[in-house]
């Protein structure tokens, strides 16, 4: 008996012990994400880029590129002076589009693709360029966007065609947009 109550009274004063926190881990990789090594790395991948599509552009002397506050740069192939709606938030979009590389090779065509639908920052399975890119086009017109990789598939590429750090060209056509109103009238009914 004498033992057992020992034992508790050992229990009791462990147990009211201050829990201690436990000293941080510290890891040691082979690289820093913010290595002066990396940084040049990422510096010289976006001045080439920067000089492939403005080789591109002066090399295209049937269109007039366009600057976007976005980071890409973009044409009209046909465009519509008629019509002033572009597309807002909400607004659903039915597109298609093919897309090349910055030496004009083929990567994917509009039959591989198919038609694609999008509501305006509502979703985000399409690449940054998009998101931004299509808020810019009126039913009927066509756009080329040539993007930066950093605005298209990044350093990982699209994990089939698309090769990492590759800028690409998609030219773009807008088949039909549907305003968020009457999306939410239609439904309201």
């Amino acid at each position: 008996m004498r033992c057992l109550t020992l034992f508790l009274l050992f229990l009791s004063i462990v147990a009211c012990k201050e829990p201690q926190p436990r000293k941080a881990v510290t890891v040691r990789s082979g690289t820093s994400m913010h290595s002066s090594s990396s940084i040049d790395r990422t510096k010289k991948i976006l001045q080439l880029e920067n000089d492939a599509i403005t080789s591109y552009i002066n090399n295209d002397s049937t269109n007039t590129y366009l600057n976007s506050n976005k980071g890409f740069k973009y044409c009209y192939i046909k465009k519509d002076s008629v019509n002033t709606y572009k597309p807002h938030y909400g607004d659903g979009l039915l597109y298609t589009y093919s897309v090349t590389d910055i030496r004009n090779i083929q990567i994917y065509t509009t039959a591989e693709i198919g038609d694609k639908s999008y509501y305006i920052d509502q979703e985000s399975k399409i690449i940054e360029g998009f998101r931004q890119g299509l808020k810019l086009i009126k039913v009927g017109e066509k756009i080329k966007f040539i993007f930066p990789s950093q605005l298209a598939y990044g350093y990982r590429g699209d994990g089939k065609k698309i090769n990492a750090n590759l800028p690409i060209i998609c030219t773009v056509t807008l088949k039909e947009l549907v305003t968020k109103e009457s999306l939410n009238r239609t439904l309201n009914k």
